[in-house]
């Protein structure tokens, strides 16, 4: 006879642009049954397991198990690398709800290993996937990260620039209204307004251009005329 659980689910991409509709599709597939207010999901890397909806599931695994300590819990995951991709601290977390008897079912193992009925034998084949699954998870991730740093820095040498742009200013007009500043002709306000700059790109060129001025100033503060 199966156990009856109660049932979680859990997803997670890497960014907010990536979607989620596959991991959704195939575990709503997997557990019909399963409310959404058991579906935690995360737009948040792999690397750790800082994340606001994990952490959430986590509370409420200890707050339906304080209430009923012989609830059993099932938690469906698409893939293992959903759940993280550093190695050790996915041994850390699974040690972690195995300790709370929670059952994590992942998607990308057999059903037929992760039957009640292998017992210890099944535990122990899965326990030996998710060692294999979470090392190779970590592996790619490090293997990704050192693509994209090695194209990183094969742009930069071809004089490729990342961040954001910088605003080119209209110099001779700044000079113009700016100098009627520094004359007192004017406020600062007033040449900010003229000119249609922020405080902070206002002050940046004008004591780049008039690094003479005695007046009150600074980058990304207020003038007090």
């Amino acid at each position: 006879m199966h156990e009856q659980y109660l049932e979680m689910a859990y997803a997670r991409v890497s960014t907010k642009a990536q979607e989620l509709d596959r991991q959704e599709q195939s575990i709503k597939e997997a557990v019909p049954n399963l409310s959404l207010r058991y579906f935690f999901e995360d737009k948040k890397t792999g690397k750790n397991f800082d994340r606001e909806q994990y952490s959430l599931m986590k509370e409420k695994i200890n707050e339906l198990l304080e209430v009923n300590p012989d609830l059993k819990i099932r938690i469906t995951i698409h893939e293992l690398d959903r759940l993280g991709r550093n190695y050790a601290e996915i041994q850390k977390e699974i040690f972690w709800f195995r300790s709370k008897g929670v059952k994590l079912r992942f998607l990308d193992i057999p059903e037929q290993l992760c039957s009640d009925a292998l017992g210890v034998t099944g535990d122990l084949v899965v326990d030996i996937l998710i060692m294999v699954n979470s090392w190779r998870a970590e592996q790619e991730l490090k293997v990704k990260e050192k693509r994209t740093e090695e194209g990183r820095k094969a742009a930069h040498d071809r004089g490729v620039i990342f961040g954001r742009k910088a605003i080119v200013i209209d110099e001779k007009k700044f000079k113009d209204i700016a100098s009627k500043a520094y004359r007192r002709e004017i406020s600062h306000s007033d040449a900010m307004k003229c000119l249609g700059y922020t405080p902070y790109l206002y002050w940046k060129h004008f004591n780049r251009l008039f690094p003479q001025y005695e007046g009150r100033h600074f980058v990304g503060g207020t003038n007090n005329e």
